[in-house]
């Protein structure tokens, strides 16, 4: 039997949508640029020292070559979680985002539990996750009581899609020897320990499963170093940065002068993105060593980094 005309019409256009929203759910999203939550208190009162941000910030320059947009410390506090995210997800709209710390054992550790909210997940005991915990850790769990057992759980309950829920999650599993995953929602967040040992080297782990999504640019960073003052430059160093916005647009290549006091140095650190003019790094340092005095001098990152 045939269908009107605006029935035929009808299940077409819906037939068609469906198939757009099923294609455009399996593009893997772009990662082009990022951002990193450090929650805890005890960075905040200056319990110990945050390097977790600083060692994002070169895993995003050094190894996917996108921008860092935003560094946030905020306190173990559900609103104070909450308005962090909101900053780098919608007022920023960042692609990329890590979250470190808040996911122990401890009444304070309430990251698992805020993300779940956030996001409208249910949160619950992963049998996964505590099958791995009783594989790598059994003697251990075996010595604790009810209570203690209870709390070491509260690492393994996550934040999980329910029925209806558009937002996706996954447990990524690196490393053999660790039973917790970083847990991946929406293909934009991802939950890592604070313990800075733990941090870097999950996140060394993620390189492979990031990379295909990575819309590099490629940024190149060269260092000149000199005895001259940053007073003593900051005139010519203003009038080379405006060349090269007017030569090569804003943003293409950046200048940064950053003192080593102790040292009675300063480095001036040269960055270009991948549309850079090839021979336009070597012209600006050219113009750095013949204009800045100082003995300047151009040096290597390993030389840069020696100089912290």
């Amino acid at each position: 039997m045939l269908l009107p005309f605006n029935h035929c019409w009808r299940y077409l256009s819906t037939t068609i949508r469906t198939q757009k929203q099923m294609a455009s759910s399996s593009i893997p999203k772009k990662i082009r640029n990022a951002g990193i939550l450090i929650i805890g208190d005890e960075v905040l009162n200056g319990k110990i020292l945050d390097t977790n941000s600083y060692n994002f910030a070169r895993f995003c320059f050094n190894q996917l070559s996108i921008p860092l947009k935003r560094t946030i410390v905020c306190g173990d506090d559900e609103a104070d979680i909450k308005q962090s995210l909101d900053v780098l997800l919608k007022q920023d709209n960042l692609d990329f985002v890590v979250t470190s710390g808040g996911l122990g054992s401890t009444h304070d550790d309430i990251t698992y539990e805020v993300l779940a909210d956030y996001f409208g997940l249910d949160y619950k005991i992963d049998d996964q996750v505590v099958e791995r915990m009783k594989s790598l850790r059994g003697d251990y769990l075996t010595k604790l009581d009810k209570d203690q057992l209870s709390a070491f759980y509260r690492m393994a309950t996550l934040p999980t899609s329910r029925a209806g829920c558009k937002i996706s999650t996954n447990n990524l599993f690196f490393d053999d020897s660790l039973w917790f995953p970083i847990l991946e929602i929406d293909e934009r967040v991802y939950v890592l320990p604070g313990v800075p040992q733990l941090f870097t080297r999950l996140l060394n782990d993620m390189k492979q499963h990031l990379q295909n999504r990575v819309t590099s640019l490629k940024l190149s960073r060269r260092y000149v170093v000199t005895k001259s003052g940053e007073t003593q430059i900051a005139p010519f160093l203003t009038k080379l940065q405006q060349e090269c916005n007017a030569t090569y647009g804003n943003g293409t290549i950046k200048l940064g002068s950053y003192p080593h006091m102790e040292l009675k140095m300063n480095t001036i650190s040269v960055v270009g993105k991948n549309d850079t003019p090839g021979d336009s790094l070597d012209d600006v340092i050219t113009q750095l060593l013949e204009n800045i005095g100082g003995e300047a001098k151009e040096i290597s990152q390993a030389e840069e980094d020696q100089l912290k």
